[in-house]
């Protein structure tokens, strides 16, 4: 009895499973940079709903902290962002365009970091013969993207430490910010170089860095370059970052 129990859950699960839509919206732009006085002025979200159904999509933002290993911590922003509207019913195919504002102090020392999410709020799929009695599926996705406000004249510095090869090949790289700006990881170049000179670039979409790829000023990242991206070097290494 029981083989037959776990075996029409897993039939089950399985029809559930095949009834779920693919993701049904497209936002852009995915990450932002501004000057306090540019984002006062405010920038254009794109929200797509790429279904053939209407969709119901909420936007909520938030401030974003960030520790040694690039993952995130979120805190509801009530005061510095203004979004209009911040939901909407968006028809088959069709876009809606949010207008993201930030109002809050324009004197600041240190840049600012947020993250607006678009949630497409639960949609309850409709039952037909082959779902199973009680079942009951909800989808919901959720779209993050980034806002970084910086005040005009900061820029990042990187200082790398503790660059060791781990046993599996791995390079693995502390990387500090001592500027006063935001340093973009995932857009800057890196480079590795063996004990013997031997010199490899690094293809930055490949480097692990986290949730989140931003450093921000005074922070510390603890990174990761596979294996397969260095192995054109041997013994010891040194790295080199150069943010764009």
């Amino acid at each position: 009895m029981r083989i037959q129990n776990l075996a029409a859950m897993a039939v089950a699960a399985t029809l559930i499973a095949i009834t779920v839509p693919a993701e049904a919206i497209d936002v852009t732009p995915m990450v932002t940079r501004l000057t306090p006085q540019q984002a006062a002025i405010g920038y254009r979200l794109s929200v797509k709903n790429t279904s053939a159904q209407p969709i119901t999509v909420e936007l909520t933002p938030f401030r974003m902290a960030l520790d040694e290993n690039g993952r995130r911590t979120l805190t509801e922003e009530k005061e510095d962002l203004l979004l209009f509207p911040p939901q909407s019913i968006i028809p088959p195919n069709r876009e809606q365009v949010v207008q993201i504002r930030y109002v809050g102090p324009q004197q600041f020392s240190e840049p600012r970091m947020y993250l607006v999410r678009t949630a497409q709020l639960p949609v309850r799929l409709a039952a037909d013969e082959s779902t199973p009695v009680g079942a009951e599926v909800q989808v919901a996705f959720n779209v993050n993207t980034h806002l970084f406000v910086s005040p005009s004249g900061t820029a990042p510095r990187l200082e790398l430490s503790d660059t060791r090869r781990e046993a599996n090949g791995d390079v693995r790289v502390t990387v500090r910010n001592s500027g006063t700006g935001i340093a973009h990881l995932r857009t800057a170049r890196y480079a590795v170089t063996g004990a013997g000179g031997q010199r490899v670039d690094v293809d930055a979409t490949k480097v692990e860095l986290g949730e989140v790829s931003a450093l921000q000023a005074g922070g510390v990242r603890h990174i990761r370059i596979p294996a397969d991206q260095v192995a054109g070097v041997s013994g010891d290494v040194t790295a080199s970052i150069t943010p764009q």
